[in-house]
């Protein structure tokens, strides 16, 4: 994705300010991967950006390989002893050895990915019955804050606001992947917040209103907005500031947010 790849992209505000994603997604991927082959010595997570998966990853694998084509993101990944990073598109994973990967992780990327030549690379890196599993997420909503939330759904939607300046991917995560064919066995599909399960949701926090400024200011859209028209005032600035007037809130102001998501599982053939 030409945005997060660029030199400019600020990675470590995007490390600082991305929502993580919490134990409820990886328990859920531990879990299905248990059903179907339940070996914990290696895992992938394409498109890796700064290592939010894959850091955590790195807690229940012998060895995780972070895999993004953007150094710029890299340069702010997590370390940790048993991960090693790699610049490489999801679509080559030739750093990888064939039928060697029990999990592979491709978090809030897929929809930037060639999918058939992406999950060709999958089905070949994945152990015999090893886990695919792919998570994204929507629009941010405030929990108890419905005025804020259509504030933000229009900044990142309305062709006068950020809506044009996303790049075509989005359209597909927006679409919550429904378009994408998972070539694998035994897929499941789980969205959230409203699971008919009751399942809780896999991307939720507590955070202040500076701290969700800053989040805004990661999005790819805000980063070409502000290259376009570089002497235009922060449309994120206006948005936030519009928000927390109307909803009473200060920097310091604990806000309580859900971000829309899916989460694909699969099953490499036997």
């Amino acid at each position: 994705m030409a945005t997060f790849s660029s030199k400019t992209f600020n990675s470590a505000l995007y490390q600082s300010f991305r929502p993580g994603y919490n134990t409820n997604f990886f328990k859920m991927v531990y879990n299905y991967h248990v059903k179907h082959n339940g070996h914990f010595d290696t895992a992938v997570d394409v498109g890796t950006g700064t290592g939010q998966v894959a850091s955590v990853l790195a807690e229940k694998f012998n060895q995780v390989h972070g895999v993004d084509p953007s150094a710029t993101m890299l340069s702010s990944a997590i370390q940790k002893p048993n991960i090693a990073y790699h610049v490489a598109k999801g679509e080559d994973l030739s750093v990888i050895p064939s039928a060697s990967v029990d999990v592979l992780t491709v978090a809030q990327a897929l929809h930037w990915l060639d999918h058939p030549n992406f999950f060709s690379e999958v089905k070949r890196v994945l152990k015999p019955h090893g886990t695919f599993a792919a998570v994204g997420y929507a629009f941010v909503t405030f929990n108890n804050h419905p005025r804020a939330t259509k504030r933000i759904l229009s900044l990142g939607n309305q062709p006068e606001e950020l809506g044009t300046y996303w790049e075509y991917g989005r359209l597909i995560l927006d679409n919550m992947y429904k378009s994408v064919e998972v070539p694998m066995q035994n897929v499941e599909r789980h969205y959230f917040p409203d699971h008919p399960q009751g399942l809780p949701p896999i991307i939720a926090e507590r955070i202040d209103m500076k701290h969700f400024r800053s989040y805004i200011k990661t999005w790819s859209s805000y980063k070409t907005y502000c290259e376009r028209h570089p002497d235009r005032p922060d449309i994120v600035d206006q948005t936030i500031d519009a928000i927390m007037q109307e909803e009473n809130l200060k920097d310091e102001d604990e806000v309580d947010l859900t971000w829309p998501t899916i989460l694909i599982m699969g099953e490499n053939d036997g």
